[in-house]
């Protein structure tokens, strides 16, 4: 027995010097793979020094003597503080994620190959002209300055899955913005509802359950705004045919979708005099984010807001003379065509998938003159039957040219330039807007929206044109908040799932008051005050619970005012009583399809509680007529059983943050709980998918965790563009040992912002810059350090 102990500690010993040797190795590499942001680095590929002066949050300011040295900055610093997700990005497009994470990656890979995005990226960059391909490989040669470095400071996660960076160039960034026009291209929502409800539910219960656009939603632009009378169109469409296509779908979204805010008031509603332009992109969280701010020291001059890593473009942001905001259109830019199985032309090839651990899977493709024929054994397409379905889509269109778009962009100094720089943009659609210094805003539509033919066929587009656009409406102010843009008198149908909610809020508080400052911005950019809840109260407090608890809840909401704060009890309990009312209303109907169905339908049950559908409430199995009030009541006694199983029976410890905190995760969590907690991020977070400051969750998660929020807020203050604000979250890094990883994630959750201001020079910087001077290679003045010089 002393023999075995004896043993027995010795192995003990050994295993734990192991393992503490191991976790030692891995803080080191960790902790040596950060990037270096002081100092001097020689590289190449540059005409004259490049500094990158960093702020407390990790902001780089890029200096160079020529745009392309700052541009190459741009690559490096991306490089440095987020080349995993780049890598990740360029990957999921080209449908290579199986190459680093084996078969668990086969069914993204295979999509990517068949939407064809490979070719749409070399012919987009064929397709640039000698201006925008210097840029673009200047950017690259600074990503690659990163990848090849000596140093090789990678981000762990190559080391954790034992695989290095490939080089980058024009085609990866290309493959970026097809990345975020996959994303955000709108128009498969209703279209795949309708096919699948089709045989299970009566034609009338289907337009009541795939509800169109209320009366009660905010139209953008009126037809004052753009030029319309109700019998004829505006005077930019003279002599353009009369439409005499399809009806348009004009539906609602129900799941989280790509959404955003942004507004613009005129001076004449500001206390400063001069406009303010306020935008938030929704976009599901994610660590780390899709966002990364930077200034860009131009010859043009400053460019200032979020680019996205991977492409040399400040997408949203301001200049010294502009700024500008996005949200998405939500026009139907998406078909689903189903046509006899085999009975279309196509062109086959066949892709070979490497897959890590295991052998190469080859894909066939068929390509169509319309796009590809999708693989059921890759899509989901039991809806269609036996049918071949052809993918139509405007975001494999090889003709985008984003990156000459972006690049005008930024560089526009008035509504013309700024207009004008739309032109080549295709995909994703955007609702543009638009405010100057000298006093202007602007709304105007970039992007190819198709005409279709009483079939659905596509016969052309828009013209650029006549898409919706106006400059300085009468009433001083445009909201976007994914809601329909414009009047049923525009000529033109403008199909597509609008949110309705937000953009009556934004409105209704815009108007409560005359003039608007920033404090007033932030104040609503952040509201957690719910439109729809509020739409609710009065039917839902005539709701009748069979249970004391039941009945206590429904007493609990009686003075709520629907803010969905933080540490309230309140909006945990509503939100559970309307999960809990979507299935009393419409799994009786739906029967076995219904889990594909449950999702935040809220104008739906809007309707059913306020408007003509209270039939819904009626149970179809049971002899006799529940009505809302009954079937309301009875909801909410579930509620009141989960509420107590999951969060105890005293209300007083409940709170709305703890059980709705938003999820910013890491692609690594997939890999267990381990990595989650590693590198994902998560704060208490208020609102719901109906408030300005959104925080969607899903029905079907089982939880309340908000993965679909406000990715990036910007307020831009026209009077004082340096005092303009921004924050996203969770932080500038990738790097899960920078400080910068999280640290403005506890911002953000807030409602707080950052400046990232101009009226500096490199020769006097703040004190709390970071300096990094990239150095060419030959330039040894440049890499002598200037207390030597």
């Amino acid at each position: 027995m002393r023999i075995v102990l004896r043993w027995f500690t010795r192995l003990l010993v050994v295993s734990l010097v192991i393992v503490a040797t191991t976790t030692g190795w891995i803080a080191w590499r960790f902790r040596a793979s950060a990037p270096q942001v002081t100092g001097v680095v020689a590289v190449d590929g540059v005409s004259g020094p490049v500094t990158l002066a960093r702020d407390r949050y990790g902001v780089p300011h890029v200096f160079g003597a020529t745009d392309t040295d700052v541009f190459y900055g741009l690559g490096f610093a991306h490089a440095q503080d987020r080349l995993f997700q780049m890598d990740l990005v360029r990957r999921s497009v080209e449908g290579r994620l199986s190459e680093i994470l084996g078969g668990a990656a086969l069914r993204l890979d295979a999509r990517a190959r068949i939407k064809g995005y490979n070719e749409v990226a070399d012919a987009t960059v064929a397709a640039l002209d000698d201006r925008e391909r210097g840029i673009l490989d200047a950017y690259a040669a600074g990503v690659n300055a990163v990848i090849n470095g000596p140093s090789k400071k990678w981000p762990p996660e190559f080391a954790l899955l034992l695989y290095a960076p490939e080089t980058w160039d024009a085609a990866d960034t290309a493959s970026v913005w097809l990345y975020m026009a996959d994303n955000l291209v709108a128009g498969a929502g209703s279209e795949f509802e309708r096919v699948t409800l089709k045989n299970i539910l009566s034609a009338s219960q289907l337009e009541e359950f795939v509800r169109g656009y209320p009366d009660y939603g905010t139209v953008a632009l009126d037809e004052a705004d753009l030029g319309l009378a109700p019998t004829r169109g505006p005077a930019a469409l003279e002599g353009e045919p009369a439409f005499d296509g399809a009806d348009p779908v004009v539906g609602v979204e129900t799941e989280p979708t790509p959404g955003s805010n942004n507004w613009v008031l005129s001076g004449d509603r500001t206390a400063s005099g001069k406009p303010i332009l306020a935008n938030d992109p929704h976009l599901g969280l994610q660590t780390p984010s899709i966002w990364y701010f930077a200034r860009l020291a131009l010859t043009t001059g400053d460019v200032v807001g979020a680019s996205i890593p991977g492409a040399p473009f400040v997408i949203l942001g301001r200049n010294e003379r502009i700024a500008w905001g996005f949200t998405n259109t939500e026009f139907d830019v998406v078909d689903y065509v189903p046509v006899a199985r085999d009975s279309v032309a196509s062109d086959v090839r066949t892709e070979t998938i490497k897959v890590r651990f295991g052998g190469d899977v080859g894909v066939d493709v068929r390509q169509t003159a319309r796009g590809p024929i999708l693989d059921p054994a890759y899509f989901n397409l039991e809806a269609f039957g036996d049918a071949d379905v052809i993918l139509q889509t405007t975001a494999d269109d090889h003709d985008n040219a984003i990156a000459g778009a972006a690049l005008k962009l930024m560089t526009a100094a008035n509504w013309r330039e700024f207009v004008d720089a739309g032109r080549g943009w295709i995909a994703p659609m955007q609702n543009m807007v638009y405010a100057d210094v000298d006093g202007n805003i602007g709304y105007t539509t970039a992007g190819r929206m198709p005409r279709r033919d009483a079939a659905g066929a596509w016969i052309g587009e828009i013209p650029y044109d006549a898409l919706p656009r106006v400059l300085n409406p009468a009433s001083g102010r445009v909201v976007t908040a994914n809601n329909k843009i414009a009047p049923d008198s525009y000529p033109y149908p403008l199909p597509g799932d609008y949110a309705v909610y937000r953009a009556r809020r934004i409105t209704e508080r815009l108007d409560a008051s005359r003039l608007h400052d920033m404090f007033s911005t932030r104040r609503l950019q952040t509201d957690v005050t719910s439109d729809h809840a509020q739409r609710l109260f009065e039917a839902l407090q005539r709701a009748q619970p069979e249970t004391d608890y039941g009945r206590f809840l429904l007493s609990l909401l009686q003075d709520w005012d629907g803010t969905m704060a933080i540490d309230a009890a309140e909006p945990l309990v509503f939100s559970l009583w309307m999960k809990e009312l979507h299935v009393s209303v419409y799994a009786d109907e739906l029967g076995e399809v219904f889990p594909s169905f449950f999702t935040s339908r809220r104008v739906f049950m809007d309707d059913v509680l306020n408007g003509s559908l209270s039939n819904w409430c009626d149970h179809v199995d049971t002899e006799i007529r529940e009505t809302c009030a009954v079937t309301s009541g009875r909801a909410l006694d579930n509620a009141a059983r989960r509420l107590i199983e999951d969060f105890g029976d005293d209300p007083g410890a409940w709170a709305w943050g703890d059980a709705h905190p938003a999820t910013f995760g890491h692609p690594l969590a997939a890999f267990g709980s381990w990595a989650d907690k590693a590198f994902s991020v998560r704060v208490p977070h208020g609102g719901d998918g109906s408030t300005v400051n959104v925080g969607h969750f899903s029905y079907r998660s089982g939880d309340f965790e908000s993965t679909f929020a406000a990715s990036m807020r910007a307020i831009y203050d026209l009077e004082d563009l340096d005092g303009s604000l921004f924050v996203h979250a969770p932080g500038q890094s990738g790097h899960r040992m920078s400080p910068h990883y999280d640290d403005l994630a506890a911002l953000w959750a807030a409602g707080e912002y950052i400046t990232i201001r101009t009226d500096w020079s490199l020769e006097l910087p703040p004190p709390e810059m970071r300096l990094l001077r990239l150095c060419p290679s030959s330039d040894r003045l440049c890499r002598t350090p200037r207390e030597e010089r």
